[in-house]
């Protein structure tokens, strides 16, 4: 947000501010103590000291070894003078030695020897050193501050405690940017206002400005306003400006995005959205449709690629690829207004929104009411706070709740990073604890981040199923024949790529002031590999057509080893049978990063020998409505396995599947955070929340 400049400003003594002093990255407006960070990092005796049920020199802390202390030689010295046995465990010493240990004699100097030994002659030396010692707080917080490496810094800060500032409050932002105040409020506690909060503020701060105030905000006060409008119908009213990407969920980021291309005043432009409702609930959906309409009013043209019914039928014009996926799509099987689509025979888009296609459906439920559950107690993270929260166990839960509501946060922060501290046995950061986890081994989140970002990454070698159809061609008897091992067949390794584009079957051309671009190599013609490789076959293939094969063609063409019909049957069950073995990680849309993920989890939870959690943010998105009864049904091959399931969600078709729904609320932001309601989907959809008036017609139909 812009801050008010000098000009705004009338006290002589702040005629000279900039923008500056309101950046807390700037030497003129961050805090003098934190540098502008909000936190101060000090040494932390519990970081120091891991283990106090063991000796000191014997595991209770890491720092406490030669090539940590320098002081590490005058410990049995100290604990001389203390009276102090270093083969007791660390809990169980006189408490005067522990704090001189920690932090130091002061003046008072401890006296001890140091024998050194010279290398060539072998000969030993002994030196006696009388010096105070300055105890590991103070060693700790030397060596971080005159590290030479980010790395060295990084090593120290583990022994370390990061502490709120308390000169800025956390805010990272100097004296001018905390005492001036606009509108009865000052710099930091605007921007950490919601977007919501804000924008009522931004609606009524003018009066309250001077005339030279007024002059200057009228520069940017108008577009200020109109880009928190555009935050907030777009449901991110919830959020703080300063949030930051990594700690938002896929639809939240998207349309902050999204945002940004809206806050144009511009008529004749082309906007392209790839799936705005993304992350919103169907409560939150008219808004956009109000923006959307409203761009197109504008004279402008909008493209949406949409899999929501309910956007599709208020567009002017669909365009409906199909039929299939991958080799089967790609071509045009319905374009005309939504009524006419409704009307093509072979358009699957045409039957959901006539109302007559296929709904998701699971008819084995598990009974979530009398299952074991996992606890988890005093959950505070974000805008989360809960006593207590109970997840049944064995069963598919659904988190539901308007967007912004706590759904990420209880899901990835609470539960996920919570379950693989304890597991760890660690403590958790974003909860007291959890309780309940007997029979649990492992947890694992299916997220939508890409699986590789350089071509070489591809559905082959991230479910390991290319390791097995390496050593399937290294077994035939011409590869045997040549020498060539499973290695030789690998685009990763020297041996068998092709050198000229090291395996990629492309190279990189540099277009110096345009971005680089990739163009299939002219040695190997994209096929990656030498000429003696390629002439090796499997049951007719060669290892480059293995590649181009499809999942479904793969688990067709492959009758063994076991292990790698199991990964493409996994795959197959993701929804991902129509992916080719060897497509570029890079091509894959998040969904299907997503749902390869998920056929990892499968195999993963499917074994037998353990059970575990598997936790999914939003597994419909990215999915038309005709495939997500196949994500529902892989879900049920885990729960068939002993697993537990957990999934946020807005699809409520979805929602209306699962056994057990926890739906936060009531709103978003500081209005959510708490949950609305739990139980079974048909009893949500009798309550008197958003969610349970938009899951209601889905049990009336």
């Amino acid at each position: 947000m812009p801050a008010l400049g000098p000009e705004a400003v009338e006290h002589p003594e702040l005629r000279g501010l900039t923008s500056a002093y309101f950046d807390r990255y700037s030497m003129e407006g961050r805090c003098k103590r934190c540098g502008g960070m909000g936190a101060t990092v000090s040494p932390d005796p519990d970081s120091i000291v891991t283990r106090p049920d063991l000796p000191l020199l014997k595991g209770a802390g890491a720092w406490f070894d030669r090539a940590h202390s320098g002081e590490y030689l005058a410990l049995p010295a100290l604990a001389e003078r203390y009276g102090a046995h270093l083969e007791l465990p660390w809990s169980e010493l006189p408490e005067a030695f522990r704090h001189a240990v920690l932090y130091g004699t002061g003046d008072e100097p401890v006296t001890f020897r140091i024998t050194t030994r010279q290398k060539k002659s072998g000969s030993e030396a002994t030196v006696e050193r009388s010096v105070p010692l300055k105890g590991a707080l103070a060693e700790i917080t030397r060596l971080h501050e005159t590290a030479g490496s980010e790395s060295a810094r990084q090593h120290y800060a583990a022994f370390m405690r990061r502490q709120t500032c308390e000169a800025c409050g956390g805010t990272g932002y100097g004296d001018v940017a905390r005492t001036l105040k606009v509108g009865g409020l000052t710099y930091p506690e605007v921007i950490l206002k919601p977007v919501e909060e804000l924008y009522a503020w931004a609606q009524t701060v003018e009066p309250t400005l001077t005339p030279m105030q007024r002059e200057v905000a009228a520069t940017f006060l108008p577009d200020l306003e109109k880009r928190l409008r555009l935050m907030t119908a777009l449901g991110l009213g919830h959020l703080q400006p300063l949030r930051t990407a990594p700690s938002m969920s896929g639809g939240e980021l998207q349309r902050a995005r999204v945002t940004a291309q809206l806050n144009m005043d511009l008529t004749g432009i082309i906007f392209v959205l790839d799936e705005p409702s993304a992350g919103l609930h169907p409560a939150d959906k008219h808004p956009l449709r109000e923006i959307l309409t409203g761009l197109r009013d504008a004279g402008n043209t909008v493209l949406l690629v949409e899999h929501d019914p309910e956007l599709i039928a208020m567009a002017d014009w669909v365009v409906d690829l199909g039929p299939g996926a991958g080799r089967e799509g790609g071509t045009l099987v319905a374009s005309g207004p939504p009524e006419q689509v409704q009307r093509v025979p072979d358009s699957v888009t045409g039957a959901y929104l006539a109302g007559r296609g296929p709904r998701v459906r699971r008819p084995r439920r598990r009974d979530a009411a009398t299952a074991s559950r996992l606890d988890l107690v005093g959950v505070d993270v974000h805008n989360v706070r809960l006593d207590r929260v109970g997840i049944p166990l064995n069963t598919l839960t659904c988190i539901t709740g308007v967007s912004g509501s706590g759904k990420s946060s209880l899901l990835h922060d609470a539960l996920g990073a919570g379950l693989a501290a304890t597991l760890r046995g660690e403590q958790p950061t974003a909860l007291t604890r959890i309780e309940g986890t007997q029979g649990l081994d492992w947890v694992t989140v299916v997220d939508q981040d890409p699986i590789g970002r350089t071509p070489r990454s591809c559905p082959a070698t991230y479910t390991k199923a290319f390791d097995l159809i390496r050593k399937l061609f290294a077994a035939t008897p011409r590869a045997r024949d040549l020498g060539l091992g499973a290695g030789t067949f690998s685009f990763n390794s020297p041996g068998g790529r092709c050198e000229t584009c090291t395996g990629y079957g492309k190279r990189q051309v540099d277009l110096h002031f345009m971005p680089d671009m990739w163009v299939e190599c002219d040695v190997c013609e994209g096929r990656r590999f030498t000429p003696d490789v390629l002439t090796v076959d499997y049951h007719g293939r060669s290892i480059d057509e293995v590649l181009t094969m499809t999942v479904e063609e793969a688990a067709e063409f492959f009758t063994e080893p076991k292990a790698l019909t199991t990964t493409l049957d996994a795959m197959r069950r993701a929804g991902l049978g129509y992916l080719q073995l060897g497509q570029s990680g890079t091509e894959l849309s998040g969904g299907e990063a997503q749902r390869l993920k998920l056929a990892n989890a499968i195999l993963q939870g499917s074994g037998g020998r353990s059970r575990g959690m598997v936790l999914l943010d939003e597994p419909a998105t990215g999915l038309h409505p005709s495939d997500v009864q196949r994500i529902v049904d892989a879900l049920d091959v885990l729960l068939d396995s002993g697993n537990s399931v957990v999934i946020a969600e807005h699809d409520l078709h979805v929602a209306a599947c699962a056994d057990w729904i926890i739906d936060m609320g009531p709103g978003a932001g500081n209005r959510g955070g708490r949950i609305v309601a739990e139980g079974t989907p048909g009893r949500i959809a009798q309550g008197h929340g958003v969610t349970a008036r938009c899951l209601r017609p889905l049990f009336q139909d």
